[in-house]
């Protein structure tokens, strides 16, 4: 199982298309147990996702699954690396965690970069952290920051519209380095499953993206969620895809159609090139002008 689950909606009403708000308690709880019924075994959340961490820790079932965290960004932080990783064990009732990545990757590119990784690397020592990582926005980022440190996780926007993670050099890089790759934004903030006529205003422009997208769903005969979806098959490279989820019964839809875009994907019916998109005001939700 590809899929992973993002819990930012745990602690935040977080995403451009979510109108259900933050998920309740009892929800997350609801979610957690169906999501370890499934076979989903890895869960993404971070401090700065609210009190997501919170949510999680007071949740039984959280043991049942690999807990990957993050190190907020410490331009604006007083805690050290140290405190911040150990208040997140403390919170999720961990005795370690299986992934921290760093959430700001300028944490690993200015002048304090080496610092900070090594304060990663004496955690790991300690047994409070299995794998040390990074959340990127672009290729270049990666490669800057693998030419410095030894990653082992690297989180990466990743849909229909954005493949920037899929050339050929990147795919040579995670080979040479067994970089573990995990995919967010698989459905571009909800974008790509939304009826465009009812996405904000700075979408317009790009209806001939979306257009695209629909032609071939159409042609497929598909739905927008099993093309979306499709695309984390047809790339080997990615292991995990992070996907969140308001309701266990959005889960249980995305999951529904699991297979069959799985099918699809080892079909060769679909030409992923034709729908990518370079343009950074539509693949890169912090280029948009609204909330997301």
């Amino acid at each position: 199982m590809k899929i992973a689950l993002g819990t930012a909606q745990f602690g935040l009403n977080y995403g451009v298309t979510n109108n259900a708000g933050k998920v309740s308690r009892q929800e997350a709880c609801n979610i957690l147990n169906y999501a370890s019924e499934q076979g989903i075994c890895t869960l993404d959340t971070a401090p700065a996702y609210g009190d997501s961490e919170t949510v999680l820790g007071d949740i039984s079932a959280l043991a049942k699954f690999d807990v990957i965290t993050k190190i907020p960004s410490l331009k604006a932080n007083q805690s050290s690396i140290s405190q911040i990783v150990t208040n997140s064990i403390h919170i999720l009732k961990r005795p370690f965690l299986d992934a921290v990545l760093f959430h700001d990757a300028d944490d690993l590119l200015n002048s304090h970069a080496s610092n900070n990784f090594a304060q990663a690397v004496s955690l790991k020592e300690q047994g409070k952290i299995a794998k040390i990582g990074v959340s990127v926005y672009s290729p270049e980022q990666l490669f800057r920051i693998c030419e410095l440190f030894p990653i082992e996780i690297v989180q990466v926007p990743f849909n229909c519209f954005d493949q920037r993670f899929s050339t050929a050099n990147c795919l040579a890089l995670y080979d040479k380095l067994n970089i573990e790759v995990h995919a967010r934004s698989i459905f571009l903030q909800g974008t790509l499953l939304a009826d465009f006529e009812t996405l904000p205003e700075h979408f317009r422009p790009f209806s001939a993206e979306f257009a695209r997208f629909s032609s071939v769903c159409q042609q497929l005969n598909c739905a927008p969620i099993r093309l979306a979806l499709a695309i984390i098959y047809k790339f080997d490279f990615i292991n995990r895809a992070v996907i969140g989820v308001c309701a266990q019964s959005q889960l249980s839809d995305i999951l529904n159609h699991h297979n069959e875009a799985l099918e699809l994907a080892n079909s060769n019916a679909i030409d992923f090139e034709m729908l990518k998109c370079h343009n950074l005001a539509l693949i890169n939700p912090a280029t948009w002008p609204i909330k997301a």
